[in-house]
């Protein structure tokens, strides 16, 4: 069965209207609602005084409509009185400065108290929830590091640091030479004397900096296992977390290991761009390599952007059809009904703010229905994209270009382009097989890890480079050449590289694309094809893209237009013409239009004109 519904928070809303809700709920064809997850206030107003009747009696009237309840845990949003009780279980910034509380997620991750305290209140709901059959799912927390709040500078984080250093390397000497401590004179006699990489006045121990995003997202899973533990001992209900949209913060390829199924909340970050969209629907779908639940969908406008704009409800329908197409089993609105107080004011939901069912209402009671019966969609492995959240942290501590965003500037065009010519994309990571794949595309990944080297070598399929890849290693220094992977795959060095303000020229398959960010001089090996050669830039005359038998080094980022070029010339057949996007399964062929106007596509050589917002399985 999919699962079709909202987040309902009956906190909100009077009691004498739970009961009318939850009825509208039903109509709708909601059959899952996510409760609880910050409601410790309401179960504990006062410390030790728990009291579950707010949801008990929620849940019951849900189950009374039939709709099944996915329970979250409260901790993402500690009450006042622990804070004022306990400070120190807040965290604090780069600068050395408390977040107060007054929000959500100023908790530390690291702190023994709040840890204890996680523990007392967890054990309380898994006491209470687990083993009622009602309850579906457990999400544990809310968003882990959203608000920046992965990475926190306290005492007691960075005495989770210096413990989490020593099992890392043993000894003080190993440290010192793994992080170049010797230079500006940084050598470490004694673990106290480590501190985390705090405001400094100019740049940190860029290999520090490396191991603390390292622990930092070790320390958020930590906090995730220590709830997990004590909710799989009392139920056997599932459990997941809701991951976050862009997000490179915490590994979410470790955290996957210790949820059920992966679920994530599909907000519109910026302009509306599906392909970015469906890129983050690729990617929670290969965590796991199984079907995801998307736990927030934006129904309209949010509250939190700088303009928070309308969307056209119909938007909507595309929303939840375009997650089904990339492998949801299910979608929840948030919210269920517009709340006008507290920091979510403009947010919009299922329901207005006098609790009258909006056009986003009626057009998702519609979706449900067209897609009730859809099985999971499991793409075909044509296409993957290599990523490592491990590059996301090397590529932000320092750079050749520090305006280069290794997600939008380097992924999104690779993805977009593989979308452009009509192909699937998967996401591997390292530990992943490549086999079943026609092609793999490994963008500015600059560190590469050993055992993906190794497929790389065993696959036969096309392998594409682009710039910076394989220029650092774990401990976030520059590789030697001797070192070099490069040279090992596809025998080139990089003799020197440097940021460039506007764009370069190349010159490829007689035309001439512009590229981005960064240039390379690269000294390929005799028995290298050069395809491609500078026309300006810090390099003119010089090659710019090669190939040695199946795998092409590109040694600036491309923009997508050269990226379905360099495809199309590698000989992948465009499969796909027009505007719009197709997901290919063993039996069908899903059909998407994105936009507000009809389009045409022209798949394999036969035509359709979809609707606005029309998916469409053929």
């Amino acid at each position: 069965m999919n699962w079709f519904g909202a987040a309902y928070y009956p906190e909100h809303w009077p009691r004498e209207r739970w009961k009318e809700d939850v009825k509208m709920m039903r109509e709708m064809g909601l059959n899952v609602i996510r409760i609880g997850e910050f409601s410790w206030s309401v179960v504990e107003r006062r410390r030790d005084e728990i009291d579950f009747s707010t949801l008990d009696e929620v849940i019951d009237l849900l189950d009374s409509e039939g709709i099944k309840v996915i329970m979250g845990t409260p901790t993402c949003a500690p009450p006042p009185w622990l804070t004022k009780k306990y400070p120190e279980i807040l965290q604090k910034d780069v600068n050395g400065l408390v977040i107060a509380s007054g929000s959500r997620r100023h908790y530390c991750f690291n702190s023994k108290i709040y840890r204890e305290e996680t523990a007392r209140i967890v054990e309380a709901f898994a006491d209470h929830f687990g083993k009622d059959p009602r309850i579906v799912a457990w999400q544990i927390d809310n968003e882990y590091g959203c608000h920046n709040s992965t990475v926190c500078y306290c005492e007691d984080c960075a005495a989770s640091f210096r413990y989490w250093l020593k099992k890392k390397y043993g000894s003080i000497e190993n440290l010192n030479r793994a992080w170049g401590t010797v230079f500006w004179s940084q050598i470490f006699n004694e673990w106290e004397e480590i501190d985390p990489p705090r405001r400094t006045l100019t740049s940190p121990n860029p290999s520090l900096v490396l191991d603390y995003r390292r622990f930092s997202s070790d320390s958020a899973i930590d906090y995730h296992n220590l709830q997990r533990e004590i909710i799989e001992t009392k139920s056997e209900a599932p459990i997941t977390h809701n991951l976050m949209v862009n997000f490179t913060e915490i590994d979410y390829k470790k955290l996957s290991d210790s949820i059920d199924f992966v679920s994530w909340d599909n907000y519109i970050v910026a302009d509306y761009d599906p392909d970015l969209q469906a890129l983050n629907h690729d990617l929670m779908r290969c965590l796991k390599k199984q079907p995801f639940l998307v736990m927030e969908q934006q129904p309209g406008r949010v509250n939190w952007r700088a303009i928070n704009s309308s969307h056209n409800a119909d938007q909507l329908a595309f929303w939840v059809k375009q997650s089904f197409a990339h492998g949801a089993f299910g979608s929840l609105i948030f919210r269920f009904r517009q709340l006008p107080f507290g920091a979510e004011q403009f947010h919009t939901g299922l329901l207005d703010y006098d609790g009258e069912p909006t056009e986003r209402a009626k057009v998702f009671s519609r979706v449900i229905q067209e897609l009730s019966n859809w099985d999971a969609v499991v793409p075909q492995r044509e296409a993957a994209i290599y990523y490592d959240y491990e590059n996301f942290w090397i590529n932000e501590t320092d750079n050749l270009n520090n305006r280069f965003d290794l997600l939008l500037d380097a992924i999104l065009p690779v993805y977009r382009a593989i979308r452009n010519l009509g192909y699937n994309v998967d996401f591997v990571f390292p530990g992943d097989s490549l086999e079943g794949y026609s092609v793999a595309f490994v963008p500015s990944s600059l560190k590469l890890e050993r055992c993906f080297v190794e497929e790389l070598k065993r696959f036969r399929g096309k392998v594409f480079f682009t710039a910076l890849t394989d220029q650092k290693d774990g401990h976030n220094f520059i590789k030697k050449s001797e070192d070099s992977f490069l040279e090992e795959l596809i025998g080139i060095r990089v003799g020197d590289a440097g940021g460039i303000e506007e764009t370069v020229k190349i010159s490829f398959a007689d035309r001439v694309f512009s590229c981005s960010f960064v240039a390379e001089r690269i000294l390929p090996a005799d028995d290298c094809e050069i395809l491609g050669v500078y026309l300006d830039g810090p390099y003119p005359g010089h090659p710019a893209l090669v190939r040695s038998v199946n795998k092409y080094y590109l040694s600036s980022v491309p923009h997508t237009e050269f990226l379905e070029s360099l495809l199309v010339e590698a000989g992948i057949r465009r499969r796909l013409d027009g505007f719009g996007r197709i997901t290919r399964t063993e039996s069908h062929t899903i059909l998407l239009n994105s936009s507000s106007h009809k389009t045409r596509l022209e798949v394999d050589g036969i035509a359709y004109s979809l609707k606005e917002f029309e998916v469409r399985k053929i």
